[in-house]
């Protein structure tokens, strides 16, 4: 600065370096808005409804992780095997379990349930295979057309027990056969695939959400994920190569 008659003037050299510092100002300022638009656009509530067996055995860690990184998204499990009604905005995302999900809602088919047969190891040495019996989901599946495709199709139907992950637990304590899901029984140590059986694929997995949800960023960050944890686990889903007991 240089002194005038009526004060203090700013130099060249001073105008220079104001425009350089209110040049840097607006840069911190425009770095700032951007950071605060990035956190507000991965903020706010997301509700996702999938089933409980998915939950447990291939997504809870990671789903916990996620509301780790994101403390702003507040993350609202719903785990059940009832279908949501997304129109009515019960969830704003779904996992679906199904071949042919709702047309209208958007997503990606994110690899697919596979299926095979199980019984607990010391159950099949024990017990004469006469006497063998299925678990099964319900009293319909009595002379389910699986039963007859199975290496026992002259086992009757036995106990019905609804609970997907409870008939899994029943087979691995030796109290029946049971047609399974790969990415459940194999993590159960006592169970063994029945015969040569191989894995069959059962359903497709979905990832969807309503149309009017998907360009939003949080759904669609969350979407994201899923879609490739699911893929990831996809060689689970499939089953691992057991040991085959005739």
């Amino acid at each position: 600065m240089e002194s005038a008659p009526s004060g203090y003037a700013l130099t060249l050299a001073g105008h220079a370096l104001l425009q350089t510092a209110q040049q840097v100002e607006a840069l911190v300022l425009a770095d700032r808005h951007a950071q605060r638009a990035n956190h507000l656009e991965h903020s706010g509530q997301i509700t996702l409804s999938l089933p409980p067996a998915i939950a447990q055995y291939l997504l809870l860690e990671d789903l916990g992780a996620f509301a780790k990184r994101y403390p702003q998204i507040r993350l609202v499990m719903q785990c059940n095997y009832h279908l949501v009604d997304i129109d009515n905005c019960e969830a704003d995302i779904v996992i679906r379990v199904a071949n042919e999900p709702c047309e209208h809602l958007v997503g990606h088919r994110a690899g697919a349930v596979y299926v095979n047969y199980y019984a607990q190891e010391q159950y099949l040495t024990d017990t004469a295979s006469e006497q063998y019996s299925w678990l099964v989901s319900s009293a319909d599946d009595t002379n389910t057309l699986w039963i007859k495709q199975s290496p026992f199709p002259q086992a009757p139907a036995g106990l019905v027990i609804d609970d997907l992950i409870v008939r899994h637990e029943a087979a691995h304590t030796g109290l029946g056969l049971i047609r399974g899901a790969c990415y459940i029984a194999d993590t159960m140590e006592q169970l063994r695939v029945v015969g040569d059986s191989e894995p069959l694929e059962f359903a497709q997995i979905w990832v969807l959400t309503h149309p009017t949800l998907i360009e939003v960023p949080r759904i669609k960050l969350l979407m994201g994920e899923l879609y490739t944890l699911l893929k990831q686990r996809q060689h689970r889903l499939m089953g691992r190569a057991a040991k085959f007991i005739s």
